[in-house]
């Protein structure tokens, strides 16, 4: 008979790797995908409380994002295959890495996703038994703030840092490694939760389907604990990070992390410090730990565009559509510009970034949707956003659809009741990057056209908080 406050746990993984070709998502231009360098995983894990009231499927998919799409379609699957789930309490995140196709259910690749993803939800729920958890923090150096301050107060994602305006680095980083360990009734472990605060994006130019490296960790855990252990990755606030130290960026002592072996040296940070952690993790194991879910769809204000931004960016739109010619295949046209510079870049550098999102194109995708923003907001001041408290034993993990900048994080970290909270982002929809007021301020493609601005990301904050602080 099952105890009101045990906490049953149930593992699942799903091979979700394309078959053969495909267009890998997640820059501006279409990479082909020429061979597969990892498998793109999915796992689950199920969590239960023994009488049942309290549930949560957790999902992490090596992809750039989950969209509202895909997550209302699994949800329709679970009502059906698994009744007694409340599909309320499935959360969804990925891990963003750019080396994986769209996650569109209109197309073959999402038809087959979704198949593998409800499947992978009803082997882990059927795979609940009694478990106990631990939690532990360590530290490895994987992202670095990627948004480069000059002179002039202005920003730029991967800026120069060899100009002499060049006055820092915009924000901070966050080295921290968030774990929760699972382990079965008889102390054996069956998985971990990890939370990184950065997006598996080394290989984001690259032109193979790639885990990038999750794909490492995994393979670390192998031949450490053998097939049955399983490793569910979860991003942490990360909008204006990337696994690059600008500071640092092509030194001898610093791998490519454009390439496989930047790849690599960071799966292996991650892999030392989660055996770094295994060891005091298996001496402080709960079996029954407090466990709670709570879930609620909040409205965020959406970005208000002012009738100066709106006036400058009418300008810049128009002038570049006036040098646009009428032929759409002119090598002339913005878009076949910019394709050239970046073969061009990609035959002489051997480290990216390769795309100039400055060129007329860049400009001209980021003030199309000031425009469209600005049409939009009197028929859509806020927008929903499914945010997700998971209390399991002291910690918390808090759930958000956004690229969320390191600052947010840190604010709710800071003020959460909670002994540790794990912020997952890119859960259950994409909401793009939420920025800061000084990279606001800054400009630069990542603080350009966000559909959601400080003000909304201070009530993000505060209606995390509410959710978290009430499990407590």
């Amino acid at each position: 008979m099952m105890k009101s406050d045990e906490l049953l746990i149930g593992w699942a993984v799903e091979d979700i790797t394309p078959h053969g070709p495909v267009v890998l998502f997640g820059q501006y231009y279409d990479r082909h995908s020429r061979y597969v360098q990892s498998a793109l995983t999915a796992t689950a894990c199920a969590m239960e409380s023994g009488n049942g009231k309290e549930q949560a499927i957790l999902i992490s998919v090596d992809l750039i994002w989950c969209t509202a799409a895909l997550l209302q379609a699994l949800k329709s699957v679970l009502q059906t295959q698994l009744p007694g789930f409340d599909s309320r309490y499935l959360v969804v995140n990925a891990t963003h890495t750019h080396s994986a196709p769209a996650p569109d259910i209109e197309t073959d690749y999402g038809r087959q996703l979704l198949d593998k993803l409800g499947a992978l939800a009803v082997k882990a729920w059927q795979n609940r038994k009694p478990a106990g958890i631990s939690r532990a923090l360590e530290y490895a150096v994987v992202g670095h703030n990627r948004r480069v301050r000059y002179a002039d107060g202005s920003a730029e994602m991967y800026g120069a840092i060899d100009r002499p305006d060049f006055t820092g680095i915009e924000g901070p980083t966050d080295s921290a490694v968030d774990m929760l360990f699972c382990w079965d009734a008889a102390g054996r472990l069956t998985g971990v939760v990890m939370n990184v605060p950065c997006p598996a994006q080394v290989t984001e130019a690259k032109y193979f389907v790639s885990a990038d490296f999750w794909s490492e960790v995994r393979r670390h855990l192998r031949q450490q604990f053998g097939e049955g252990v399983h490793l569910l990755p979860q991003c942490g606030a990360a909008g204006d990070i990337s696994p690059r130290n600008l500071t640092r960026p092509y030194t001898p002592d610093e791998p490519n992390m454009w390439d496989l072996p930047g790849m690599e040296e960071a799966g292996r940070r991650l892999a030392r410090a989660l055996m770094a952690a295994y060891p005091p993790a298996e001496k402080a194991v709960q079996y029954q730990p407090v466990f709670r879910h709570a879930v609620a769809e909040v409205q965020i204000p959406a970005r208000t565009v002012t009738e100066q931004e709106f006036e400058e960016a009418k300008i810049m739109v128009e002038d570049i559509r006036s040098r646009e010619p009428e032929d759409p295949a002119s090598p002339h046209t913005a878009f076949n510009r910019f394709l050239a510079e970046i073969r061009a870049n990609e035959a002489l550098r051997e480290y990216g970034p390769w795309d100039n999102k400055n060129t007329d194109y860049g400009i001209l995708r980021k003030k199309e949707i000031i425009l469209s923003q600005y049409a939009r907001h009197k028929e859509q001041p806020f927008y929903p956003v499914l945010i997700h408290a998971i209390r399991i034993g002291n910690a918390v993990m808090a759930t958000n659809p956004f690229e969320l900048f390191v600052d947010y994080g840190a604010r709710i970290k800071g003020r959460s009741k909670a002994a540790q909270t794990f912020i997952v982002q890119l859960s259950d929809d994409y909401y793009d990057y939420l920025p800061t007021q000084t990279a606001i301020e800054g400009g630069g493609y990542s603080a350009i056209a966000t559909p959601v601005g400080p003000d909304g990301g201070a009530v993000l904050v505060e209606e995390t908080l509410r959710l978290i602080n009430g499990l407590f």
